[in-house]
């Protein structure tokens, strides 16, 4: 794109972003006429249409860009955020799922302003640090920076710390075989991504939810750094054995890896290891990886995900990249 707009931003998603626009209004004008700038750019440059939130914090501008489809410019100020927000379900809310919103509805807790205006003290008690959390988003004080994606540290290191993604599956895992399918589903995707950044992991880490929305994280450092699809996979399902006895099912589930290198970093060859197999995993990856660029994400399965229909699930399309925590 050829405007000159705001450098920086940080992505959410494989598809949208936050601009911080604060110090551009006086070349590009209002958030609002920026952001129709930007959507009249990608329309005549690229032919396809964007939906565009304008708010004074990052999560009511997340809300906004999902709140009008396609082609739309929601803006959502501090006068009129009741108004918009305020009145539609909790479930709308950034990182209100479905989970969070069933537990909400028991609690008679329907929208956003019911949740915003709840007792503080009483979310927490339900849902811990993450109630505090909610509330701020629901009352629109999230005051979190927008932080460069393309950032250096020292001139060479990347912002980058960790790439992950999870999903709330369509049922139940309830016995290893499950589980597997859906991390190799994530590691495919957070593996892929890994390579397309240029850097190998050191640490790979596990995120597990069950039915009663117990959660837990667990993570271990792998042998040496790594961007190859089976070693992370593998690291995942060790991680899960050694962790989870199935006393409950599993309703989501996350790979993310952790503690970033690049990958011209020189790596310690083993002596007992097989280090030509890695090489020939390496080269499979590529291909793969190619290969789902060219035809799509579910071009290439695993043996192991044909049988089940959960194997058709599409992580790209919920892929998730934390450059910087959130939070």
């Amino acid at each position: 794109m050829t405007i000159n707009l705001p450098k920086v931003y940080i992505t959410f998603g494989l598809d949208e972003s936050w601009v911080d626009c604060t110090n551009s209004v006086k070349i590009h004008g209002s958030g609002e006429e920026i952001a129709r700038k930007i959507s009249a750019e990608i329309k005549d440059e690229l032919g396809v249409t964007v939906s565009i939130g304008v708010s004074w914090n990052k999560i009511f501008a997340k809300y906004g860009s999902d709140y009008k489809k396609p082609d739309a410019i929601t803006v959502i100020t501090r006068d009129n955020y009741k108004n918009i927000v305020w009145e539609q379900e909790a479930g709308d809310l950034l990182y209100v799922g479905r989970s969070t919103q069933k537990k909400l509805l028991k609690y008679g807790i329907y929208t956003i302003g019911q949740l915003a205006e709840s007792n503080l003290d009483f979310l927490v008690q339900i849902f811990g640090k993450m109630g505090t959390v909610l509330w701020r988003f629901a009352n629109g004080l999230d005051d979190s920076p927008v932080k460069s994606f393309d950032e250096h540290y020292n001139g060479n290191e990347r912002l980058i710390k960790s790439i992950g993604n999870s999903i709330t599956t369509p049922r139940d895992l309830t016995n290893l075989k499950d589980v597997k399918i859906i991390i190799y589903m994530l590691t495919e995707s957070v593996a892929m991504r890994l390579r397309e950044t240029g850097c190998y992991c050191q640490t790979v880490a596990i995120h597990i939810r069950n039915k009663e929305l117990h959660s837990f994280t667990r993570q271990m450092k792998l042998q040496k750094p790594s961007d190859l699809t089976n070693e992370i996979a593998r690291a995942a399902i060790d991680l899960f054995v050694r962790n989870y006895d199935f006393s409950s099912d599993i309703r989501s589930m996350g790979v993310r890896v952790t503690d970033l290198v690049p990958d011209s970093t020189p790596i310690q060859l083993d002596l007992f290891g097989n280090e030509e197999l890695r090489v020939r995993q390496a080269r499979l990856d590529d291909t793969v990886d190619g290969l789902k660029k060219r035809f799509g994400n579910l071009a290439v399965r695993r043996a192991v995900t044909i049988d089940d229909p959960m194997g058709c699930l599409d992580a790209k399309k919920d892929h998730v990249i934390y450059p910087i925590s959130y939070f």
